[in-house]
């Protein structure tokens, strides 16, 4: 057997299996180095690579679907892709050299598509470019399983996303990472599984895989930007809503909001609320005057102000800092690399156009 054909057959291997094969065949670098360009050298990893995916029913599902919203010019790549129709699931990683601590990304949308570049891939370049933590984006199920319970089959994929990043511990992938370090990010409706995953981290609900399983479910910290139907407080009014859940064992968590966010700032406001009153780990509550829904870190908005040369600072400016309160937060946690590594961060950041605004 050829080595293309063994590798091309990974995504029906266990999971041990599949990550042990992508390394040897060459294909999953253990980390990206400073000098590279930002074109993320590690192909995505199986969530379910054995096909027993809980809680689906073959053919129910269409076609994976990506759509492009933008890009500088006609020929060159889309830097904002939306997917949907997932079904097979996947985490896609950008390793950082030495670090200790990984954060799975959740990018919203509605639970029915994923921004997956504005509230994924380009947020993976903030953390290992410029926090320097590895990062995992995870393209979890969409749409909505109508025979399933709101929220299920992504929570599914969290728990098992977890999981899977822990298993990698101590193997070519993340030989330094500390299972106490790996967190949970989430934006919209990708906020409102990371809510869902700070309380549902005690039992699975699926049954187990593999040794993945068996390890921990629990972010060892987390942050929602702009989270969408996690309170029952008016105007949000969400049935069995993930705040009402919270305990004094929910993770720290940071929350980022606007006041004139659609989705209502009190998604926010009440589940720091929660956290505060259950006696749960110290988190934090920021909230800006402006900026609205969807904004990511700001990267499409500042290229565009920057290719058509504008003066105009756009009001969404005031929320585009919110990553510095995260950054603050990780270092306040011990989450981000010591003094050793800061060199190694300043030469990734000149990488990073948001660094040159």
């Amino acid at each position: 057997m050829t080595a293309v054909t063994t590798c091309s057959m990974v995504a029906l291997l266990p999971l041990s299996v599949a990550v042990l094969l992508l390394s040897t065949c060459g294909i999953l670098p253990t980390t990206a180095k400073a000098n590279e360009k930002w074109e993320n050298p590690h192909p995505p990893i199986p969530l379910w690579p054995d096909g027993r995916i809980p809680g689906e029913r073959p053919g129910t599902i269409g076609k994976e679907q990506v759509t492009c919203r933008y890009r500088n010019k006609p020929n060159e790549p889309c830097r904002d892709r939306t997917i949907t129709n997932v079904t097979f699931s996947t985490l896609t990683p950008f390793l950082v050299a030495h670090s200790d601590a990984a954060v799975i990304i959740a990018p919203g949308g509605s639970y029915h598509d994923l921004a997956f570049d504005l509230e994924g891939t380009d947020i993976a370049r903030w953390l290992t470019q410029s926090v320097g933590i590895s990062a995992f984006v995870l393209k979890y199920r969409v749409p909505e399983r109508p025979w399933l319970p709101f929220g299920a089959a992504p929570l599914m994929d969290a728990q098992r996303a977890m999981g899977v990043v822990r298993k990698m511990a101590g193997t070519t992938l993340l030989p330094q990472l500390n299972k106490s370090k790996v967190g949970f990010l989430g934006f919209s409706a990708g906020a409102h599984l990371t809510g869902h995953l700070n309380v549902a981290w005690d039992h699975r609900i699926y049954q187990p895989h593999d040794s993945a399983d068996q390890e921990s479910c629990r972010p060892d910290f987390s942050i929602m930007v702009y989270p969408w139907k996690s309170v029952s407080q008016e105007p949000v009014h969400q049935p069995n809503a993930t705040a009402l859940q919270i305990t004094n064992q929910t993770p720290p968590t940071l929350l980022i909001q606007t006041e004139d966010d659609p989705v209502h700032v009190e998604n926010s406001i009440y589940y720091y609320l929660a956290l505060k009153q259950k006696g749960a780990a110290p988190s934090e509550l920021h909230v800006y005057p402006r900026g609205g829904h969807g904004y990511g870190r700001c990267s499409n908005l500042m290229a565009a102000t920057k290719e058509t040369n504008s003066s105009r600072i756009p009001h969404t400016y005031e929320v585009c800092s919110w990553p510095d309160r995260a950054h603050a937060f990780l270092k306040m946690l011990g989450v981000v690399p010591q003094y050793g590594m800061r060199l190694q961060m300043m030469s990734l950041r000149h990488n990073d156009p948001l660094q040159e605004q």
